[in-house]
């Protein structure tokens, strides 16, 4: 009988000191951060997209790191997430927009968002949607120049990036606010990260995704 209370007292001192483990949605951004520019968590994490193509019998890539949303959800930073979800529901040609609204609603309502969340969110994101196609439009208009012109475009093209940053940033926080963090963050951690992938040939640095996180500023 002894032997037995001792051993229930230590299962339970032993589940009580092991942590549990957090939801994608519910990490702060220095957790993801500490996780993204770890290298050895980086190599590991590449070493097992080789090993699947080596299985899969495909060209080995050359990443330092190489992660998706299905797998680690929680190494993507909300900015990107958001970024993806925007950039999907509002940059492309209206019928375009109007199949994401409808394959994403039953996941919305899901979610607990409201009826007109793409509508509202439309609204709160139009200065974040008009700074991502300025963007585009100077990558674009790139093309073909040289000399002074190319330079001013350049310059031009490196003012709307920190626009873009710093756009995203409050419409990042304006969404969370008008829908709910919890709720917002967690849809867009069970939903639209499930899609995302992401690869780099070096380790990330902690800096530039904090200041990305942060708006650029």
């Amino acid at each position: 009988m002894t032997h037995l209370l001792l051993g229930i007292l230590l299962t339970l001192a032993t589940a009580a000191a092991t942590p549990v483990e957090k939801k994608p949605w519910t990490l702060s951004v220095e957790e993801r951060i500490a996780l993204r520019a770890d290298p050895k968590l980086a190599a590991e994490r590449a070493g097992v997209t080789r090993q699947l193509q080596a299985t899969a019998k495909t060209k080995s890539s050359v990443w330092v790191d190489d992660f998706n949303g299905k797998t680690h959800p929680e190494l993507f930073l909300p900015h990107e997430v958001f970024r993806e979800l925007v950039e999907l529901a509002y940059t492309g040609p209206p019928r375009a927009n109007q199949i994401i609204y409808e394959g994403f609603m039953p996941d919305a309502k899901r979610h607990g968002l409201p009826p007109d969340f793409w509508q509202r969110l439309q609204v709160i994101t139009a200065a974040y949607v008009s700074d991502i196609h300025a963007v585009k439009d100077n990558l674009h208009s790139l093309r073909g120049q040289s000399g002074r012109v190319r330079q001013r475009t350049e310059a031009i093209l490196a003012l709307k990036h920190v626009d873009e940053c710093r756009s995203r940033a409050d419409a990042l926080a304006a969404a969370r606010k008008e829908f709910g963090s919890e709720r917002f963050d967690r849809f867009m951690y069970e939903v639209i990260v499930a899609g995302m992938f992401h690869s780099e040939d070096r380790v990330a640095d902690a800096a530039i995704l904090r200041r990305m996180e942060g708006g650029c500023r």
